[in-house]
């Protein structure tokens, strides 16, 4: 690792520079990687993505460590030997800069107070992400190293960094344990007298630029811990768009948004109560649609047929209709309907020695439907609804058939 080529690591908050480019290479699709002799790009690497912006006045696509350097992968040819003039784009930068020193603290935070370590850290587009090695913190615990964590950005303890040579992390120190193998300099980024480790990442001067810290959540994963967070302008954003939806939802009811809780249990306790009336109200409906529905309309065996084709229905609702029936004593029930989705439901009293599923699965095939059932129930949907007349005749002749 080149740290003189890393002119980022120095000053993160430089974002107009000149640079020569050193070496130059065709990388496809219209791109060039480009090497210079200095950099403020900050490349892809330890959970942080890239920087954007323009050098010699020509889009950066990209930018990533390679063996030759840092590589920018520029939209444009530019001259070996050439002084260009690079751009950064601020405001990704200094939100990723917010997040990065987000995770430092928000994990110093969980290590401090529960002792729980990060093993991995993400900084996407929208959240970061943290994985904690050992058991999943409670809600109380999430919520007291937020609360810790955003103590620490209140009283803006300097952020600062240093290089130094692998003696002075110590051989057995838990620094020098984060060193690859190989490595013999390494920078450490300190938020003074609260947290210490290797970093390359690019961080704020000190913790109040971090803004804020809020927590999202957090689920188990491989054996860890994911912990989902925003830190500052994405935290400002996360919150103004929750406190639109509060509002609104608040409007709805007329009521003030602390409020909401209570008015969505009652909601919910009201939409249970209803549901069971609901219930309540389908089954007595259903009983007396079942009396109407009854009459016999043929007999097979000495037990009554009840052959009924409707026009229009509700196959889920019919169940009910049908069930009623078939407790009556001595029914084979046949209904069918043709629209607006097709369905055949058939069903016959205990004691008739009938398999109504096997009925229906060969008389569904006239219409084209799919289903099945047991020996004194079956239902069957889809296919053509206008030869639901045909599928019932065919089923009552079998009945007729196996009956006698």
């Amino acid at each position: 690792m080149n740290f003189d080529e890393q002119c980022y690591l120095r000053d993160p908050y430089k974002v107009d520079f000149s640079a020569r480019v050193r070496e130059i290479e065709p990388a496809g699709d219209g791109l060039w990687a480009v090497f210079l002799d200095g950099t403020f790009f900050y490349p892809e690497s330890g959970g942080q993505p890239d920087d954007r912006g323009t050098l010699g006045g020509k889009p950066v696509a990209g930018v990533s460590e390679s063996e030759k350097g840092v590589r920018h992968l520029v939209g444009g040819e530019l001259q070996a030997g050439s002084e260009v003039e690079g751009h950064i784009d601020w405001t990704r930068r200094f939100d990723h800069m917010q997040q990065h020193s987000g995770q430092h603290v928000l994990s110093r935070a969980f290590l401090e107070g529960f002792t729980l370590k990060t093993v991995s850290f993400h900084l996407g587009e929208e959240i970061c992400t943290i994985d904690l090695e050992g058991n999943t913190p409670d809600e109380a615990r999430l919520n007291a190293a937020e609360a810790r964590a955003n103590e620490i950005i209140f009283k803006n303890i300097p952020v600062s960094s240093r290089i130094v040579g692998a003696d002075e992390l110590g051989s057995s120190g838990a620094l020098r344990s984060r060193l690859p193998e190989g490595v013999d300099r390494a920078r450490i980024v300190e938020i003074g007298g609260f947290d210490a480790s290797t970093c390359c990442g690019t961080h704020v001067r000190a913790t109040g630029e971090i803004g804020s810290i809020k927590i999202l959540g957090a689920e188990r994963v491989r054996g860890n811990t994911r912990v989902e967070f925003v830190c500052g302008g994405r935290a400002a954003r996360d919150y103004a768009a929750k406190h639109k939806v509060v509002s609104a939802v608040a409007a709805l009811f007329t009521t003030d948004w602390r409020e909401i809780p209570r008015v969505v249990g009652k909601l919910g306790e009201e939409g249970r109560e209803l549901r069971r009336k609901n219930e309540e109200l389908g089954r007595e409906l259903a009983g007396f649609r079942a009396a109407g529905l009854s009459r016999a309309t043929a007999s097979a065996g000495g037990f009554d047929v009840v052959k009924r084709a409707f026009d229009e229905g509700d196959a889920s609702s019919l169940r009910e209709t049908v069930t009623k029936i078939r407790e009556m004593g001595g029914k084979i029930v046949l209904f069918g309907v043709a629209r607006p989705n097709p369905a055949l439901i058939f069903a016959c009293s205990s004691g008739i020695p009938l398999n109504v599923g096997e009925i229906l699965k060969s008389c569904a095939a006239i219409i084209g439907a799919r289903g099945g059932g047991g020996k004194d129930f079956a239902q069957g949907g889809g296919g053509d609804g206008s030869r639901i007349a045909e599928a019932l005749d065919a089923a009552e002749a079998r009945i007729k058939e196996a009956l006698g």
